[in-house]
């Protein structure tokens, strides 16, 4: 299977931009796909593309290293980017000057601990499940869509800071 013209295929079914659809087309290789998953997250969060059966059929392996896991369990320090997906569960912690976007979709279950002046934005969506503790100078801004839950709080110091943004719609 042409893992291009497949996923071009399920995202033209999805409405996908013409440049986008193009791009998608030209694009060979598993590492520039996952970037482009990652560039588009946006768009395949919001339609569940490409599924998460096509994702552990084709990917699993190998897009961990991108920050990408399905039914894992992790435990991750500084990550650029997480993307939390089908039914992951663990930690991640941010700590010093570092800067962090999670994305916690499906049914995962996620624990963020961010310390320092560290500075974390998070999307969350569907049934997930997200603990969020601050401390020092730390920020951390939460998108909250669909029956997610958020709980948040700090520990040490109350310095740090959780904002909680009620989008009250399923997805973007």
């Amino acid at each position: 299977m042409n893992l291009s013209k497949e996923l071009a295929k399920q995202a033209k079914a999805h409405d996908i931009c013409g440049d986008w659809l193009e791009k998608l087309m030209r694009t060979t290789d598993k590492k520039a796909l996952l970037e482009m998953y990652l560039e588009g997250i946006d768009f395949c969060l919001a339609c569940d593309y490409p599924t998460n059966d096509f994702i552990r059929a084709n990917f699993k392996g190998f897009m961990e290293e991108f920050g990408v896991f399905l039914d894992d369990f992790i435990d991750l320090k500084n990550p650029k980017k997480c993307v939390a997906l089908g039914k992951t569960q663990g930690t991640v912690e941010i700590n010093s000057f570092g800067v962090s976007e999670i994305f916690v979709k499906h049914n995962s279950e996620l624990t963020v601990i961010a310390k320092d002046n560290a500075f974390v934005m998070i999307d969350v969506f569907d049934n997930s499940v997200l603990d969020v503790l601050a401390n020092g100078f730390a920020k951390v801004c939460v998108n909250r869509y669909g029956d997610a839950k958020v709980h948040s709080g700090d520990y040490g110091d109350n310095v740090g800071v959780v904002k909680i943004i009620e989008k009250h719609r399923k997805t973007y």
